[in-house]
């Protein structure tokens, strides 16, 4: 999603950062954000790094530290 899209439930968002770069946002249902990426050059880079975790978060590890 982008600034001129609304939505409920898990999203991505596609926001600027105050460098101007793009990042990207996981938010919960709860509008809570969970995740925050680096900052891209490109728009186009925040959407892959969205696909990305689409296509590899389902077999990733959970690794606890600490």
């Amino acid at each position: 999603m982008t600034k001129q899209e609304t939505g409920s439930g898990y999203r991505f968002e596609i926001d600027e950062a105050k460098n101007g770069e793009t990042f990207l946002r996981f938010r919960a249902a709860n509008g809570e954000i969970m995740v925050r990426s680096e900052t891209y050059k490109a728009k186009a880079s925040a959407r892959n790094c969205a696909t990305s975790v689409q296509k590899n978060a389902p077999e990733a590890e959970v690794v606890e530290e600490g």
